[in-house]
C-alpha cells in the first residue's frame, strides 16, 4: 500500500529535487547568519571572495548572477562593511574585492563552525551511509571541473 506521501514524491522529478535542495540549504545559511544581518546570497559573495574570487565579473559568473544585482548587492554589502572595493592595479576600470574584518571573520565562523551546523541539518533526515552514497554520486554526476578546485 503506498501513503499519499510515496505517491506523491514520484511527480517530483530530478531538476525539480535539486532545485528544492538548493532552496532549503540557502534558507539553512540564511537562518544561520539572520543574527549576524547577512543574507544567504551575500554569504555566497563572501564566501567566493574568501575562495579567492576577487572580481565581481567572476563572482557573477560563479553564482549566475547579473552584474546590475552583483552592483547592487556589492554596494550594500560596502555599506554592512562586509567586503571593501579597491581599484585593480592593471586596469583601474575595474574594481577587486576584498573581506573586511567583519566579512572574514564569518566566513571563518562559517568554515569552522556553520558549515557543520547547516550540513548536519540538510541531511538530519539521510543516515550516515546514505549521506556518504549522496557525496559520491553527486561527485559522480558532477564534471570534473566542477569538483576539483574543491577537493
Amino acid at each position: 500500500m503506498t501513503t499519499p506521501t510515496d505517491s506523491s514524491n514520484k511527480n517530483l522529478h530530478l531538476g525539480l529535487l535539486f532545485h528544492l535542495a538548493n532552496q532549503f540549504k540557502d534558507q539553512l545559511i540564511g537562518h544561520y547568519f539572520a543574527g549576524s544581518g547577512i543574507t544567504a546570497p551575500q554569504f555566497k559573495v563572501l564566501i567566493n571572495i574568501f575562495k579567492g574570487n576577487t572580481s565581481p565579473a567572476e563572482i557573477c559568473k560563479s553564482l549566475q548572477m547579473d552584474t546590475g544585482a552583483m552592483s547592487r548587492m556589492v554596494e550594500r554589502m560596502v555599506k554592512s562593511d562586509l567586503i571593501e572595493r579597491h581599484p585593480n592595479p592593471q586596469d583601474k576600470r575595474q574594481v577587486i574585492l576584498a573581506l573586511t574584518e567583519r566579512g572574514l571573520a564569518l566566513c571563518n565562523t562559517f568554515q569552522n563552525e556553520a558549515l557543520k551546523t547547516i550540513l548536519a541539518d540538510l541531511t538530519a533526515r539521510l543516515t550516515p551511509d546514505e549521506s556518504l552514497q549522496l557525496t559520491e554520486l553527486l561527485i559522480k554526476m558532477l564534471p570534473d571541473e566542477f569538483t576539483a578546485p574543491h577537493r
